[in-house]
């Protein structure tokens, strides 16, 4: 069954929170589980409290900082990246989350592009070397191309499924971003109907602005009862910089879910 969980890094922020905190005010508004960006920053004895004390799961972390990222493509940045890997996977089991966020980064000026992407494989299966014998998975994203990654090595769904069908590692899978896909030009389901084994996760805000549900112009319910329809049982990441209160955000999506039912 679809749940719903949220970045704290966008949303639970009102008043200056602590990120512990927004673990609390996530819990407190429904949320049974939240995700984070770069977890070298937070403080993480007082967010794996936190998580604990409300019974939360974190979701989702990211490998590295989207703008210090390491280029795939580029075979000189290997070590670099498995190395985040571990070191993000070892913070991922103090914490309890089960699912690893990676970009493939951009493109290198020179190198013919089919040659790219096979380097970028042979970095993901070194990635997925180092974590197999752990209890979590990594998720390769794709940003969109308007805002965050007009150069980006992996510019849309079907390429990235593509990529993850050669590389065919059960634990490196997609991190479907519908708020990326829409701006990208995506239909819903485009390059994932069919391959919703690879999907590991799905994100999500509306369109235009990256906010919550119903403040933009696309039909969230009939997104969520695609998804249902597809067989996808897992949670929906509220990625959204909220316009209403946080407090609300669980309760409009569930109630949205119920449409689609």
């Amino acid at each position: 069954m679809i749940d719903f969980s949220v970045s704290i890094e966008m949303a639970f922020a009102e008043d200056g929170r602590s990120f512990p905190d927004r673990v609390r005010a996530a819990a407190d508004a429904g949320f049974r589980a939240v995700e984070i960006w770069d977890w070298r920053d937070k403080p993480l004895g007082e967010l794996g409290l936190a998580l604990r004390q409300t019974d939360t799961e974190l979701h989702t972390l990211c490998v590295e900082d989207w703008r210090h990222k390491c280029q795939l493509g580029d075979p000189g940045s290997h070590a670099e990246f498995v190395r985040r890997v571990s070191e993000t996977a070892t913070a991922a089991l103090e914490l309890g989350a089960p699912k690893l966020v990676v970009l493939a980064g951009d493109l290198v000026a020179g190198t013919d592009l089919d040659v790219q992407r096979a380097t970028a494989i042979d970095a993901l299966a070194r990635a997925s070397d180092v974590v197999s014998a752990l209890p979590v998975e990594l998720l390769v994203e794709v940003v969109n191309r308007r805002f965050e990654g007009p150069n980006a090595l992996l510019q849309d769904s079907a390429t990235t499924v593509h990529l993850l069908r050669q590389l065919a590692r059960p634990n490196v899978r997609f991190l479907y971003d519908r708020y990326h896909a829409i701006l990208n030009g995506e239909a819903l389901g485009w390059a994932v109907d069919g391959n919703m084994d690879l999907v590991g996760h799905i994100q999500a805000a509306d369109v235009p602005g990256r906010h919550e549900f119903g403040t933009g112009e696309h039909d969230w319910a009939e997104e969520l009862r695609w998804l249902l329809t597809a067989g996808y049982d897992g949670y929906v990441g509220i990625e959204a910089e909220p316009l209403g209160p946080s407090t609300a955000l669980h309760a409009g999506a569930v109630s949205l879910l119920h449409r689609a039912m």
